[in-house]
Order: structure tokens, then C-alpha cells, then sequence
């Protein structure tokens, strides 16, 4: 794999969260209670660590560091979009 296919994968699963957050934060505010800060919070924190992890990927040149950090970011933004998040800004808010 190329840095071309490392960018499109994460382009890919950028425009994956994207729907994903959007789609959730439509239904909340279909709902009564509306977008509490605490969604806000998770959306905005899942965009900046897909952020974060992309540049990490990107640090070195190594194909097999670029695939294993693609896994944990894969990994845990799927934690975080699945209910860790919300329970972490649920402690903070």
C-alpha cells in the first residue's frame, strides 16, 4: 500500500464518521429533549482524534506503523462513537 491508499482509506472513513455523527445528531434533535452539550462534545472530540490519529499515522514512513495506528484509530473511534464517549462527556458535563 501507498500514502496515496493510507489517505484515501482515512479520507474514506472521515466522510464515514461524518455520516455517522450527522445522522445521530439529526435524531437527537428530532427527539423533545433536542442536542445536549454532552453530543456536541462527543462529535466534536471524535472529528479532533481521527485528526490526531491521522497525523500519527503519518509521522513515519514505516508501512506497518501506518496500518497498526489505522487499526487503533479504527478501534477506538468505533468505542468512542458506541457509547464511551457518551459516558465520558456524561462525567464531564
Amino acid at each position: 500500500m501507498s500514502k496515496k491508499a493510507f489517505h484515501i482509506y482515512n479520507i474514506v472513513f472521515l466522510f464515514l464518521l461524518l455520516v455517522f455523527n450527522a445522522l445521530a445528531l439529526f435524531g437527537a434533535g428530532m427527539s423533545d429533549g433536542g442536542i445536549y452539550d454532552y453530543m456536541w462534545f462527543v462529535t466534536g472530540v471524535s472529528f479532533a482524534s481521527w485528526l490526531i490519529f491521522y497525523i500519527i499515522q503519518f509521522i513515519r514512513p514505516n508501512k506497518v506503523w501506518r496500518i497498526s495506528w489505522f487499526l487503533i484509530m479504527v478501534l477506538f473511534l468505533f468505542f468512542w462513537e458506541t457509547g464511551l464517549g457518551t459516558k465520558v462527556s456524561l462525567m464531564i458535563y
